[in-house]
């Protein structure tokens, strides 16, 4: 398991990246624009392949690193259908998993602080934005916020979590960093020991100044923050550091893009029997537990754009992290496998056919 809680002093923004061991495909929550390049070295130290940006909410105090990161990575970018934003890859729903290597993240609608507010669970970990703070919350007087939809998010939704669930928030201005749904429930100071109504008298005489950088983060971030001057020169960030690496994974529609491609090879790792059964056109049948990389590298060469695909997408990220150790430098496996190929109504050839 690769955790890294990270810091941004201006904003006091915390920052999450999270990656499975296996593939190193990784996942950033709230990256903030002036970390681009630290985000972006750390990936890099430690051979990481970022697969999704995710916004917790629309933020009014920094700016998101979204468009930054994915120019500088390919990094697919998420935020919650109800931010109402654009310039996002995905539209985040309630109930929705983010998968990334043999992880995955629980998208929980948490609205309140805004409209689209999110929190994150992962593992027994919860990335709740501004949702819940340490001994606190997310404001309500600005963005459509609605402190009866924050205090229903709060004890209808998080607090029905197991208590051991520990809290990592999207911000501390105190110098904490983690606590539990146990520790919120007893001693958060709006909402321990509290009725609806008094959590209603507390946010409605906050008394807060409006944050400093709202006139420029909200605007921008509604857009991903694509019109940071940052986002121009993320890849040349990325470059200077050495990193080459392509997109590491391409979702069924993609895929059939890509397919119309010459020179262009789909490897299916699945086992001979399932091949048989169903496939996708033009592909060669490579069981995982026969994949012999070397062979193959000396047939097609390092160069060659090779597509890994199986039935839901777990064999065909291991048959690319093999394929990638043995020397191949375009590598892609495919979200979903034959199941989403099938799915989205693509041609499929059923039958015996021979097999390399």
């Amino acid at each position: 398991m690769f955790f890294r809680q990270l810091f941004d002093a201006a904003s006091s923004t915390l920052s999450y990246l999270i990656a499975d061991d296996t593939s190193h495909e990784a996942v950033l929550i709230d990256p903030v624009i002036e970390q681009t390049e630290r985000d972006v070295r750390l990936l890099r130290e430690h051979g990481l392949a970022l697969k999704y940006t995710l916004e917790t909410h629309v933020h009014a105090d920094h700016v998101t690193a979204a468009q930054a990161m994915k120019r500088a990575t390919g990094a697919q970018t998420a935020v919650c259908r109800d931010c109402n934003a654009s310039g996002y890859d995905l539209l985040l729903d309630d109930g929705d998993v983010i998968l990334f290597g043999h992880e995955e993240i629980l998208a929980l609608a948490t609205p309140g602080h805004t409209p689209g507010s999110v929190s994150y669970l992962w593992r027994d970990r919860l990335f709740t934005g501004d949702t819940l703070l340490i001994g606190g919350c997310g404001r309500t007087d600005f963005q459509n916020g609605s402190a009866e939809a924050l205090w229903d998010s709060i004890t209808e939704k998080l607090f029905k979590l197991d208590e051991q669930i520990l809290v990592y928030p999207g911000h501390d201005y105190k110098g904490r960093r983690v606590s539990s749904i146990g520790e919120e429930k007893r001693f958060n100071a709006r909402i321990a020991g509290k009725t609806r109504e008094e959590f209603l008298s507390i946010m409605a005489n906050l008394g807060l100044p409006m944050p400093a950088r709202m006139q420029e983060a909200v605007p921008s971030n509604l857009g991903a923050g694509a019109d940071q001057p940052g986002v121009a020169s993320a890849s040349e960030q990325w470059a200077a550091l050495g990193n080459r690496v392509a997109a590491q994974n391409v979702s069924a529609r993609q895929l059939a893009e890509v397919l119309r491609t010459p020179g262009t090879h789909l490897v299916d790792v699945r086992t001979p029997g399932e091949f048989e059964s169903v496939r996708i056109g033009g592909a060669v049948n490579l069981p995982l537990d026969r994949l012999d990389a070397a062979s193959l590298l000396e047939r097609i060469g390092a160069d060659a754009p090779v597509y890994c695909v199986c039935q839901t997408g777990t064999r065909s990220q291991l048959a690319a992290a093999t394929l990638r150790s043995a020397g191949f430098r375009r590598v892609v496996h495919v979200d979903g496998g034959t199941n989403a190929w099938a799915m989205a109504g693509l041609p499929v050839e059923r039958g015996a056919r021979a097999r390399t």
